[in-house]
């Protein structure tokens, strides 16, 4: 949020997934500093029934650290991710996807979450190098088929038909 900006005048919120692969201490500290730096909540990737060590995700989250995270993560809140679709929840970079999820939650007035994978570099290069790197952007999770993709402008770019939409 820039300075002088009030909560109503922010355009969208960030909050981020941990990585699966953490262990328990490594995960409260990245809660820790993504609420530090603004970040509005902070998912956790758990199995479709919510249950510790999914398969799915490659997770060892076990429900007994939750408290902790909560209490880290403060102001953020702490989300429990099942990869499961919902209503306001978009997964992939699609304007059209994002406007029909608006429109069908406009009336319950609950938040519209776009949680898409991201890779940003000052090359298209760099960023090609930093998806590379990360085992979960593998196929469909891909940020250039799913996500944000590509140099800060190319980026910038998609993220504001993301907040158009």
């Amino acid at each position: 949020m820039g300075m002088g900006m009030g909560a109503a005048d922010q355009l969208m919120d960030l909050a981020l997934v941990l990585n699966p692969s953490y262990d328990r201490r490594r995960r409260a500290h990245v809660a820790m500093l993504a609420a530090r730096l603004g970040y509005v909540a902070v998912h956790v990737p758990v199995s479709a029934s919510g249950s510790p060590g999914s398969s799915l995700t490659g997770s060892s989250f076990d429900r007994s650290e939750l408290p902790g995270l909560i209490e880290g993560a403060q102001p953020a809140i702490v989300v429990l991710d099942d990869g499961l679709d919902r209503p306001g929840l978009v997964r992939r970079n699609d304007p059209e996807l994002v406007r029909r999820a608006r429109a069908a939650i406009d009336e319950g007035g609950q938040p519209l979450v776009v949680a898409i994978p991201i890779s940003i570099g000052r090359t298209l290069n760099e960023a090609v190098a930093r998806a590379d790197r990360e085992p979960r952007f593998t196929g469909a999770n891909h940020p250039a088929q799913t996500g944000i993709f590509g140099t800060f402008e190319q980026a910038q770019d998609q993220v504001l038909a993301l907040a158009r939409a």
